[in-house]
């Protein structure tokens, strides 16, 4: 899950991202968190990284938040926006841009944990969850926060987008009903299966994913993943 979050002020970006984090970790997910101090360096990293979530402050120098929210629905983006705000004068200007909520500064911990939680219930089912069991128990992990899958001996190892690794002890033919094309993701080799958001490019030999890790393709699986990837950018 990719959130950005967007003010001028590096203070209020320190504790929204602590309670994200916070909120993560209490439902088991590993978002990947892109800090931005203006609007213009936000809408061009939403272009590249197509966000699921963006918490944006409103009243910033220059080009404000509302400006950014603006600019992003004129393109059609329809990610959701949280405002975040120490003024309540841009109440009506948020349902004008399909804000997801509007909250008052300085943010309440509890307040924006239930508006993430709304957040959560609305994502569609190729972003639902994979229960992992793992040697501590049992896991939700988030599809969408996967990068790769990886067989190795008789467990899986699962390379989240926040760069951490999971080892998930399931068959990996189960893992592949779950981490499919229809999920956006492709079986590059025998042994890994590959999330096509992050590949950041490939040879006929392997790929390397938008954090710099390289996997096999395999000979064989070539064409198909060419083919499959190039759909997958321009649908």
């Amino acid at each position: 899950m990719k959130i950005a979050i967007c003010d001028d002020e590096e203070i209020f970006i320190d504790s929204t991202c602590a309670i994200v984090e916070q909120w993560a970790a209490k439902n088991n997910i590993s978002p990947t968190l892109f800090r931005f101090t203006n609007g213009d360096d936000l809408i061009d990293a939403h272009q590249k990284e197509r966000m699921d979530l963006i918490i944006l402050d409103i009243i910033m120098p220059l080009f404000n938040g509302m400006d950014a929210a603006k600019e992003l629905r004129d393109k059609g983006q329809m990610v959701p926006i949280i405002f975040l705000t120490t003024s309540r004068e841009f109440a009506v200007d948020s349902y004008e841009v399909k804000a997801f909520n509007y909250l008052i500064k300085p943010v309440d911990a509890r307040k924006l944990s239930d508006v993430l939680d709304d957040f959560l219930k609305t994502l569609p089912l190729s972003e639902n969850t994979f229960i992992a069991r793992t040697g501590d128990g049992f896991l939700q992990i988030m599809v969408s926060d996967v990068d790769y899958l990886e067989a190795q001996n008789k467990q899986v190892l699962f390379h989240m987008s926040a760069g951490r690794m999971i080892a998930v002890h399931e068959r990996f033919s189960k893992c592949a009903e779950v981490f499919s094309l229809e999920n956006g993701f492709f079986r590059c080799h025998r042994s890994y299966i590959v999330n096509l958001s992050c590949v950041k490019q490939f040879s006929k030999s392997e790929i390397t994913t938008s954090h710099h890790e390289t996997i096999p393709i395999s000979r064989n699986n070539y064409a198909a993943f060419k083919e499959t990837y190039f759909q997958h950018m321009f649908q």
